[in-house]
């Protein structure tokens, strides 16, 4: 489950919309990962600085897909986000039910994919410093950087590996999210995890912010 709301988070607080894309021409765009160099580059591509931060942001689409296999340790029911449309900065509510059958630990070997799409084509987002579409050898390393939210603790995760086997119920839950962290733009990202050789969990997500 952690593994998975942290696939939630990179959707919603790594893709951070870029800027004036018209400067690259369309037959560069299989190009722009080689134009990124720095983190700034990085920042530059994804984030609209044209825009005041000040304007309204809103969550036009959003859609999930559960795309491990039928032996998958990991399996997602449901996530669910509401008020429909979202407007940031304001409440972001989360339900979210899920099924780990199996324990899983650590190492848990992850590949996040993020892509924006750029003249109606999808472009993936490099890596760099552990931003963007990444491999991460361990999400339990990362996990314990992060302080457990006390919903996740009450429905019996204390974001520590290893995943205890269970069925899990998160009701609805809200966040509070600001607009400068709210990209602008289509996205998809996708979340994939091995233990032991075997996969955890899988999930692809459709974002539209507007």
């Amino acid at each position: 489950m952690r593994v998975l709301l942290l696939a939630v988070s990179i959707a919603i607080a790594c893709v951070a919309a870029m800027p004036n894309v018209l400067k690259f021409e369309m037959k560069e765009l299989d190009k722009v990962g080689n134009l990124i160099r720095t983190k700034e580059d990085l920042i530059d591509f994804i984030t609209e600085r044209n825009k005041a931060r000040s304007q309204q942001v809103k969550l036009k689409t959003f859609s999930f897909s559960d795309c491990g296999g039928p032996n998958a340790l990991i399996n997602l029911n449901q996530i669910e986000v509401t008020p429909d449309p979202l407007d940031f900065p304001g409440p972001l509510n989360v339900v979210a039910n899920f099924k780990i059958n199996s324990d899983v630990g650590s190492p848990m070997v992850g590949d996040v994919l993020i892509e924006k799409k750029v003249f109606g084509k999808f472009v993936k987002v490099p890596c760099i410093d552990n931003f963007g579409s990444c491999h991460y050898p361990d999400f339990c390393e990362l996990l314990e950087q992060v302080q457990c939210p006390d919903p996740i603790k009450r429905i019996g995760i204390d974001c520590t590996c290893p995943l205890k086997a269970n069925s899990y119920m998160l009701p609805k839950t809200e966040f509070d999210i600001v607009a400068s962290v709210i990209p602008t733009g289509d996205y998809h990202v996708r979340a994939n995890v091995t233990y032991t050789g075997k996969e955890a969990a899988c999930l692809d997500l459709m974002l539209s912010f507007e």
